[in-house]
């Protein structure tokens, strides 16, 4: 009731007790505290084929390393990380950003569990070897913005292809022109 209460409210001080009462209310556990033991097999071991990962990152945009501190949080991520233990690029169906880290961001995944992603892959020695690749699902507005560019590309190209056919046919008028020309002369010499 209480919460059906703030939610009639309109003022920003009344989201911002929404939003208290419900990060207060959504019960968040780390993986491998709460007593998480990992099956042989995981759903992420089975989405590890190039058509799989380029299937999950359909609607997701990748973000520039420089970018990622920029993030705001609530955006869902998916990744590509280094997998240590194989020396293999390992595709993550990742989950909601919590919160961005230098070293790494926290995210939460399934069931309301948290874990948080690496952002880089060292070797034993300290030195960086892998920058982790983050995916971010688009919003409506991304995809139009996406969708108008392509647009906007491809009428680009149409007109360039038209304007290649307009000088084409104007270079065909003007030998048409001097050809009309040449006949003109010999019929009116002819006469």
């Amino acid at each position: 009731m209480l919460f059906l209460a703030l939610a009639r409210l309109r003022t920003i001080r009344g989201l911002k007790i929404i939003r208290y009462y419900y990060k207060m209310n959504t019960t968040i556990h780390r993986l491998g505290i709460d007593g998480y033991q990992r099956p042989r097999k995981t759903y992420t071991d089975t989405l590890q084929s190039v058509d799989v990962i380029k299937k999950k990152l359909d609607g997701y945009i990748e973000i520039p390393e420089n970018e990622v501190d920029s993030l705001q949080e609530g955006v869902f991520l998916r990744y590509i990380k280094m997998d240590v233990k194989s020396g293999k690029e390992r595709f993550i169906t990742g989950g909601v950003l919590l919160r961005t880290n230098p070293e790494y961001l926290l995210i939460k995944g399934k069931d309301n569990g948290t874990f948080s992603a690496q952002r880089y892959t060292y070797d034993a020695g300290g030195a960086k070897i892998f920058t982790t690749r983050f995916f971010k699902l688009l919003n409506n507005e991304e995809k139009l913005k996406i969708k108008l560019g392509d647009m906007q590309t491809k009428a680009n190209e149409i007109i360039e292809e038209l304007e290649g056919t307009i000088d084409k046919q104007a270079a065909e008028i003007v030998e048409l022109k001097g050809i009309i020309r040449k006949l003109k002369g010999r019929s009116a010499a002819g006469n």
